[in-house]
């Protein structure tokens, strides 16, 4: 009870709980605005956390993460424009609301179906996470390689519409990784003679580039466009924006298949908010559609879209607490953030560090709460963020770029490092290639070359020792049935697809 009480009362403290106000406001703000995802807030936030105490760090990269995915269902209501991916499944019925005049009615049933899914997948973590982790911790080099090297495929398997784009962009994480010291034996590995990487490539840059930088150049080539608003949230009839409690008794269950939908999704690393919403929405689509309303302004198509991607919040967790594996490229960067912290996720934490793990529990629980209590009583305020001229913006986003990289390492290296990493995403976005499998293998390459290569030294340079352990076997099996399920379903895709042959005159 001492650590439980220790991360309660540590969250009590006032300056954490504004720091937790204040990253849930920012969230729901950054998430509302099309161009600026999660992805980009928790990334800007990292270099700002280096300096502060771990709870206060945890409290503003979760307030972060779980408001701002609610948030981009604003925008999508209101402007038909996800301000996060995550929230594009939303737009199908949310803007037909708002069309109807419903706009109010429709935020709200996003804001209750996001409660309800974060504190559906909190409920998880608590219970299965705990017992993943001392699963794992009968786990050797043997076992922790296989299944690192297994979560590499899932990533790249999942991740994305293409399964060659999806290995693509893991191969390249995993490269990116390689440079710098080799740990075992201190040979210099790609740093071309540079003394600046010889500690390899720093994360906050690499992060910050991938995301932030990439984004303030997609915008640039469209000129910084800004969205038209369409509707005025004080225009509406309050009688008919009146969410009453049959309404709400109808989507419960709906909500509760969601969300299961999302935890799921959740759980398995590298597939992401954006998948649990879209493929909860066709779900309910199919089961609950009878009278065909499903894209006409549905509430429910709002609630499972809402529901499951915000389950997802809690629910990547698992992994990350348990094994040390990113569920996706948000908690890909938490866990960066605590290693910079000094803690190391993995099945130890629950024994080394359990007022950290509570921390993060509170922090999820809390957060949403005031998410709701934010989101139900700014309605009206957050929709005025959509006026913000991204041309004046997205400089201020540059801006915190270049200061977040540089005051890292306070090495002029590491900006070059975001500006690379800057136009290597822009080239990911523009070209379909999925960003969350390298940021993953980014971060769990490290750990997979020291178990790999703790696993050969023992066996004697043999590889047979993966052959013969049960778990690395069947994870290898498994490994082997996705691959093939998913290159048969890359197949079918292109031949679905309309062959185009032009004729020569």
């Amino acid at each position: 009870m001492d650590p439980l009480l220790q991360a309660f009362w540590g969250l009590m403290e006032p300056v954490t709980l504004l720091t937790l106000f204040v990253s849930v406001a920012v969230g729901l703000i950054i998430g509302a605005i099309p161009g600026l995802s999660v992805n980009i807030a928790v990334a800007l936030a990292v270099p700002l956390t280096i300096f502060m105490p771990t709870d206060q760090a945890l409290v503003t990269l979760i307030g972060l993460y779980g408001a701002g995915i609610f948030g981009g269902s604003i925008s999508a209501i209101l402007l038909n424009a996800p301000g996060t991916p995550a929230s594009a499944a939303t737009i199908f019925d949310g803007y037909p609301m708002a069309q109807q005049g419903l706009a109010t009615k429709a935020l709200r049933i996003s804001l209750i179906a996001s409660a309800f899914g974060s504190i559906f997948s909190i409920v998880l973590l608590v219970l299965l996470a705990p017992q993943l982790a001392n699963f794992a911790l009968r786990f050797g080099p043997v076992e922790i390689a296989s299944l690192l090297f297994f979560t590499f495929l899932i990533i790249g398997i999942l991740s994305g519409n293409s399964l060659m784009k999806g290995l693509l962009s893991g191969a390249i994480g995993m490269l990116l990784a390689t440079v710098g010291t080799d740990p075992m034996v201190g040979t210099p590995r790609f740093t071309f003679g540079s003394t600046a990487l010889m500690d390899g490539l720093t994360y906050v840059p690499l992060l910050v580039g991938l995301f932030a930088v990439a984004e303030i150049i997609e915008e640039a080539t469209r000129r910084f466009s800004q969205g038209e608003r369409k509707f005025d949230l004080g225009d509406e009839d309050l009688a008919a924006n009146r969410l009453r409690w049959s309404e709400i008794k109808g989507m419960l269950m709906p909500m509760t298949r969601a969300s299961a939908i999302g935890s799921a999704i959740g759980i398995m690393p590298g597939i992401g908010a954006t998948i649990a919403s879209f493929m909860s929405y066709a779900d309910a689509k199919r089961s609950l559609n009878k009278d065909d309303t499903f894209g006409k302004g549905d509430p429910r198509g709002v609630a499972v879209s809402e529901g499951a991607n915000n389950a997802v919040v809690g629910a990547t967790f698992i992994p990350t607490l348990a094994l040390g594996v990113p569920g996706d490229a948000v908690t890909a960067i938490l866990l960066g953030a605590l290693v910079l912290q000094g803690v190391t996720p993995g099945p130890l934490i629950f024994i080394t560090s359990p007022d950290i793990v509570y921390t993060i529990y509170f922090a999820l629980l809390f957060a949403t709460l005031l998410m709701v209590a934010i989101g139900y009583f700014a309605v009206r305020p957050l929709a005025m963020t959509l006026r913000i001229p991204k041309i004046y913006l997205m400089p201020c986003v540059a801006l915190v770029c270049v200061a977040g990289s540089y005051v890292t390492r306070n090495n002029v290296m590491d900006i070059y490092v975001m500006l690379g990493a800057g136009v290597l995403g822009f080239i990911f976005n523009r070209t379909d290639i999925p960003v969350a499998p390298l940021l993953i293998t980014f971060i769990i390459t490290p750990p997979f070359e020291q178990a790999l290569r703790q696993a050969i030294t023992r066996s004697q340079g043999s590889f047979e020792t993966f052959l013969t352990n049960p778990v690395s076997l069947t994870l290898g099996v498994a490994a082997l049935a996705l691959f093939v399920l998913a290159a048969h379903r890359s197949r079918r895709q292109g031949r679905a697809q309309p062959v185009e042959r032009t004729q020569t005159p």
